[in-house]
């Protein structure tokens, strides 16, 4: 498992989305319901949540869920909301845990890093600017600027080319089977899945090369691969 160059996805695995989200929340429910109370607040919170379906679902519909589900009595427009949300959510952004350790680390080693990421501009742009991260990266590929989002096979090849690298000597790093782990195996990239506390469902089709916890256990993966240390990988096989 040869490696030259690292790809990564950015929510939920560069950044800790999940964490973000909550802060999000907590400054939505201030702004637009400051009166209610701990049960209303809870409701508001878990009705978003299953709006936002993990950040994959459009902000217009998102939006119509909020207004039909929680008795709004004086809601922005869909534009207004999505402007807050945009100003908003990258403001409230989380590194993920061990992030620049990990980052310094691959950068201190010489290997060119991306990042593929779907999303606005506005939004995924500023995030990696909150996040401090941009520096790190050779290039970075936001899927509305580039006019195809994972997993369309050519916004790997455009990165690829980027990099000047050829598919089998890099690792693309990301949580989402589909959009991160699919579409990179199809293109011939070894995938390595950002797990968390998550379970591998191998009913799918195209499945990683390896997994991982958190972003630390990258650099032994790594190591390894180079015949850097002789300790096995047990518990990063999916």
């Amino acid at each position: 498992m040869p490696v030259r160059a690292l790809i990564f996805d950015l929510d939920d695995t560069l950044s800790d989305r999940q964490a973000s989200i909550e802060d999000y929340i907590s400054r939505f429910i201030t702004t637009y319901f400051p009166k209610a109370d701990v049960s209303r607040q809870a409701f508001i919170a878990e009705r978003f949540r299953e709006a936002d379906q993990n950040g994959y679902r459009d902000k217009k519909e998102v939006y119509d869920m909020l207004v039909s589900q929680l008795s709004w009595s004086d809601p922005p427009t869909a534009e207004e909301y999505i402007a807050f949300f945009k100003e908003e959510l990258p403001r409230c952004i989380k590194p993920m845990e061990h992030l620049y350790t990990v980052l310094d680390y691959f950068k201190s080693k010489g290997v060119p890093m991306a990042v593929i990421t779907n999303g606005s501009v506005q939004v995924q742009g500023a995030k990696i600017v909150q996040l401090r991260i941009r520096d790190y990266f050779d290039t970075i590929i936001i899927s509305a600027e580039a006019g195809i989002k994972k997993p369309h096979p050519d916004i790997y090849a455009i990165t690829l080319q980027r990099l000047n690298m050829a598919p089998a000597d890099v690792w693309f790093v990301g949580d989402h089977p589909q959009n991160d782990i699919a579409g990179a195996v199809k293109c011939g990239i070894q995938a390595i899945w950002m797990a968390r506390d998550k379970v591998w469902d191998d009913q799918l089709e195209h499945k990683p090369h390896k997994s991982i916890r958190n972003l630390q256990e990258l650099v032994p993966i790594y190591e390894n691969a180079l015949g850097l240390n002789n300790a096995t990988n047990e518990g990063h096989k999916v």
